[in-house]
This record gives structure tokens, sequence and C-alpha cells, in this order.
């Protein structure tokens, strides 16, 4: 068994282990976020980690309704601006907790007297450290150079901030319910060792997903790249209509994210014309 399988399989644990961890920290967090009176919130992360904070932009806006961008950190880092992040929830996502350009906009929103929170699997790193609040993965220490469990670790924290700060006790139990359905999915190894003897060939691969399966559309085509060397391009669904898809033809393949919910009906009908 690899490294990295290895550290898939751990995911379940890791997903139960970091919303018991870190329960007391979305309580304060999201009191904070109310007393501070924060009008937006602008996350920072390079990466599998942008991946994580893509995700908690359509989470947090969907269901607490705040307006999230993702930062550029080289507007810091490369041409030396100082943002007004004074009403901001400014949030650095790092595996490490060391990532430099991430720590660059945490310490302009630290300075501009922004509230601050970073997600980490390093609770000695500088991020954890430098920001108001921490939120701690508690994945053990990741060995495969592919991100897997942080990454998932990273996603299942930012939308339980997201589901507790709007109250959404739902989304709050989907979310502790991942940990019991990630064995299901291993379960499926010989299906996925079927289709990765099928496609294990393949040149290049478009990936699509819309709105929160937009980010592990992204994720998915990243660790295609760094695991197989596959030449995979994600976009948002949305977006493909509007000159990518142009570039299909018959030698096109095309890896939809399509679970139910509310985006299932889009990507149906995108199938359908990808097929006609």
């Amino acid at each position: 068994m690899t490294l990295m399988e290895n550290e898939i399989l751990q995911q379940a644990e890791v997903l139960k282990n970091c919303i018991v961890y870190n329960r007391q920290t979305f309580e304060e967090v999201s009191k904070a976020i109310k007393q501070k009176n924060i009008t937006n919130v602008v996350i920072a992360a390079r990466g599998s980690s942008n991946n994580a904070g893509n995700y908690f932009k359509y989470a947090f806006e969907s269901l607490a309704k705040i307006p999230v961008s993702l930062a550029a950190p080289g507007v810091n880092t490369m041409y030396n601006a100082e943002l007004d992040l004074s009403s901001s929830l400014v949030i650095g996502v790092s595996q490490s907790g060391m990532a430099a350009d991430v720590m660059a906009v945490l310490e302009n929103g630290v300075r501009s007297g922004a509230l601050t929170l970073s997600v980490t699997n390093n609770l000695e790193s500088k991020m954890a450290n430098m920001t108001d609040f921490h939120l701690y993965c508690n994945a053990g220490k990741e060995l495969s150079v592919a991100a897997t469990k942080t990454y998932t670790a990273q996603m299942c924290l930012l939308g339980y901030l997201a589901a507790y700060h709007s109250q959404n006790r739902q989304v709050q139990e989907e979310l502790t319910q991942i940990a019991d359905n990630l064995p299901k999915i291993f379960g499926l190894k010989p299906q996925i060792q079927d289709l990765a003897q099928k496609y294990k060939d393949l040149e290049s691969l478009i990936v699509l997903g819309r709105g929160t399966n937009y980010p592990i559309a992204l994720e998915t085509a990243l660790k295609i790249q760094e695991t197989t060397y596959i030449n995979a391009r994600a976009y948002a669904a949305s977006d493909f209509h509007h000159g990518p898809f142009a570039i299909v033809d018959q030698n096109t393949t095309v890896l939809l994210i399509a679970p139910a919910g509310n985006s299932q009906k889009d990507m149906q009908e995108l199938k359908e014309k990808l097929l006609g």
C-alpha cells in the first residue's frame, strides 16, 4: 500500500476527529463574527488549500449570506499593497501553516484590525499562533506529496464553520456523517481499479463541476496532474459553455462531477449536450 492510499484510508477517522477537536472554536469564531459585525470574508490559500477555500466561498455565501472573496496574495507580496480589511474576517488556509504569501495576507489583516482565522495541520506553526483563532485539522503527519486527508479535513472544518454560523443543523449533521459513509466508498476499490486501468493512458482530461462541486473538479484535476502527469483541466460547468466547449470532439474525455443535489440537473443536461 502506498503512503497516499494509506492516508486516503485514514480520512474517516480524521474527519470525525477534526470536528470534535474544534467544536469550541466554531462557537468562538461565530460569536466573534457577530460581535465584530463582519461584512465580508477574505480567504488566502494555495494549491489544494485554495480549492478548499473555494468550497468555503460557496458554502459560506449560500448558508451565512456573507460575501467571500479569494485573496490574490501577490497583491501584498508583489505589489506591496496594503488593503483595508478592518471589517473583514481574514482566513489563511495552509496544511503546514508556513505558506509565506498566505501569511502576508494574514499579516495585512492583523495590521488592519481584522478578525483573523487560520486553518492548518500544525499547532506550532506561525499561522496558528498569529491569528485570533485556529482550526486544527488534527490529521496526523501527512507523508504523501499529494494532499489527501488534510485537504478533506480543511473542507470539513470550513464547511462546518459555515453550517455552525448559519445555525444549519442539517448540514452540520451531514458533515458529521461523512466519516461513517467513507468506508462505503473505500469498498468500491475493485471498480475504481478497473476505471483506472481504462483511463491510465489518457493524454488529456477535462473535469467539470458546478457550485460546491466546482472546487471538487479543481482538486480532481490537480490530483490527476500530480499523480499521473495527465494534462487534466478543470472548469466550472457554467463557464465551460462560454468558449472551452469548442475544444470538445470525439476524442475528448470529460469527467463530470454530478452527485445528487442542486447542480445535478444542469450536469445531466451538459452530459446530453456533450454526447449530442
